[in-house]
This record gives structure tokens, C-alpha cells and sequence, in this order.
């Protein structure tokens, strides 16, 4: 067997089928990044997003969880001018607990910011429905050789149907990749509603390098009769480092919950993510978040030792399975 390589800058390894590393010991990903990346289209990006502070009552909106990101990010939104909506999602598998709601709630009174939970079940497509029927039905499939085959190569294809345009009813094996489906028709949706052009989100890396170009920006444009949502996402514009943090959230008198990690992955907050993470683990030989933590790595937001740690406690038992989490959501 070829041995296993891992990244000289990140988690990345050859476990993973999307991952190659040069003879420098560089990955795909961060030697892409190191090539394209230009400081410049970023502080042209900064002063884009500045021409829409307004006088309105909100001029943008803020996905807030309650967690250092996001709460962090809220506050930078603010100093940068904007009247913000701070906002989270409600969807059918997932509760916040009453701890983050409170949380929420004082971190939003000491910025004296108005907060919604938004109720996006409805944007929840029959094919969105289909997707989850078979990621249920793929979790639920006994492990084998010719198994752990077929699901490393439908968690290759999933790249493919990652685009909110691909309308097909796929089996994903990360989670996230259907959650953001749903979630990109519901920024541009519920901004289109209040009439807002930029929904902030606090993912630390970028949101697109099309054309060789890495951005901090999507624009959304689903209708020819509507106008553009511009969903930005607020760490990777601002080169946010996590050092960065401390200071911002003792400002605004963010508390840690109860076995918060530093750096954590997406089955601390989430269910469904949680449901998938030790059987996906098992047949990969990687955790599904590796590939998103290496990116936060790529651009400088957290160090490899972080990363590491994280997925060391990332490798959660869930009380229940990928299908009962969907059923007892209402979702299949």
C-alpha cells in the first residue's frame, strides 16, 4: 500500500480521495491558495461591502449561533458601520439549547442589536428531502469492504452536487453539504424580504475562488426579476486570526458553555453531524471536518496543533442514528 501523506500546512492527507501532495509535501488545496490568493481582492472587497451602510433601520444581517465566531463577527459588523439583524436558523433536527439561547440573548442586548430565529423547514425542497432519505439510508447500511468502497466514492461525487444550482437527489455523506443548500435559499429568500442585500456569516475561509480568484463574497442571483443577495463571509474579509478573538468577546461578555473546546468540529453544535461523524471516520480514515479545518489553517485563522486537537475530540457517540435524528426532525 502507498503510505499515507499528510500536508506540511494543514490536516490534509491522502486518506482523503480529493487530497494529493506535491513533492514539497504541499497539499492541492493550500498550494492552489499560496498561488491565487491576493491581499488586494480582498481590501477591494472591503471597500464594495462599505457602499452598502445605510440609514435604514437594518442594512444587513448577521447569522448569529452563539459561538465565538459568530458572536465575534457580530460585533466587527457593527464596527464597520452597519445596523445589523442578528439572526439564527431553526430547522427541524437541530434545538438550540437554552444556555446558547441565552447566551444570545445577553450578547445581542450588550450590542443592542434586534435578533430573530428564522424557521427555514419551509425551504426544504422535495429533492432537499431525498438527499437526507439517502444519506439515511446509506448510515444505515452494514459496513463492509464493498461498502466502504461505495461510500468513498459517493463522498467523492458529492463535490460534484455541491452547487445550490444541481438539483439532484444525492446521497451525501457530509451533512453540511445538503444543510447549505438549504441555507443559501434561505439567506437570499429572507434578506429579499426586509429588503437587504448582505447576510454576513462567520465562516473563516473563503467563499469562492472561481477563476483562480479567492473572494470573500458570493453573490446570489437565482431570478432574473429579483435582485442579488451578496452573502459575505465576514472572518476570511477581515484576515480574522483566532487570537483575534479574546479580545472581542470579553467586550461583548461571551462565556464559554460547558465542554467547549478551542477549536471544535460541526458534530459540538449539530445532530445530524454528530450521528455521522464516528461511522464516517471509521470507513474514511479521516474526519469529514479535517477538510474544512485545514482550509481555516490555509488562510492563517488557526495553527495545525489547533486543528489536531479538535479532531481529536471530534470523534463524538450520538445517542441516536443519521435516520432517527431525521425522523424525530420531521425531515424524512
Amino acid at each position: 500500500m502507498e503510505k499515507i501523506k499528510e500536508c506540511k500546512i494543514c490536516i490534509n492527507t491522502t486518506k482523503n480521495p480529493s487530497i494529493s501532495i506535491n513533492d514539497e509535501g504541499i497539499c492541492n488545496v493550500c498550494e492552489h491558495y499560496n498561488k491565487y490568493f491576493k491581499k488586494s481582492d480582498i481590501e477591494s472587497e472591503k471597500e464594495f461591502i462599505k457602499t452598502f451602510i445605510t440609514n435604514k433601520k437594518y442594512d444587513c444581517m448577521v447569522g448569529l449561533s452563539g459561538g465565538k465566531d459568530s458572536s465575534a463577527m457580530l460585533y466587527t459588523v457593527k464596527e464597520m458601520g452597519f445596523t445589523p439583524l442578528a439572526f439564527s436558523f431553526k430547522i427541524g433536527y437541530n434545538e438550540m439549547s437554552e444556555s446558547v439561547k441565552n447566551k444570545i440573548k445577553r450578547i445581542t442586548k450588550n450590542l443592542k442589536v434586534d435578533y430573530e430565529i428564522i424557521d427555514i423547514n419551509n425551504y426544504i425542497s422535495d429533492i432537499d428531502k431525498k438527499c437526507f432519505k439517502g444519506m439515511s439510508d446509506l448510515y444505515e447500511e452494514n459496513i463492509s469492504e464493498e461498502f466502504k468502497e461505495k461510500f468513498r466514492r459517493i463522498y467523492n461525487e458529492g463535490r460534484k452536487y455541491y452547487s445550490t444550482k444541481q438539483q439532484i437527489a444525492f446521497p451525501f455523506v457530509r451533512p453540511c453539504q445538503i444543510c447549505r443548500k438549504i441555507a443559501i435559499k434561505a439567506y437570499y429568500e429572507e434578506a429579499i424580504k426586509r429588503n437587504i442585500k448582505i447576510v454576513f456569516v462567520g465562516i473563516n475561509e473563503w467563499a469562492s475562488n472561481k477563476d483562480n480568484k479567492y473572494t470573500a463574497i458570493r453573490r446570489l442571483k437565482p431570478f432574473e426579476n429579483k435582485p442579488e443577495v451578496y452573502i459575505v463571509h465576514l472572518p476570511f474579509l477581515v484576515s480574522r486570526k483566532y487570537d483575534d478573538l479574546p479580545k472581542i468577546l470579553e467586550k461583548i461578555q461571551w462565556t464559554r458553555e460547558k465542554g467547549d473546546h478551542e477549536v471544535d468540529t460541526g458534530g459540538s453544535a449539530c445532530l445530524l453531524a454528530r450521528a455521522c461523524e464516528k461511522k464516517a471516520n471509521e470507513i474514511m480514515g479521516f474526519h469529514l471536518d479535517s477538510a474544512r479545518l485545514s482550509r481555516e489553517i490555509t488562510v492563517g485563522f488557526i495553527n495545525k496543533q489547533m486543528a489536531k486537537e479538535a479532531i481529536k475530540n471530534g470523534n463524538r457517540e450520538s445517542i441516536y442514528t443519521v435516520k432517527e435524528v431525521l425522523e424525530r426532525g420531521g425531515i424524512i
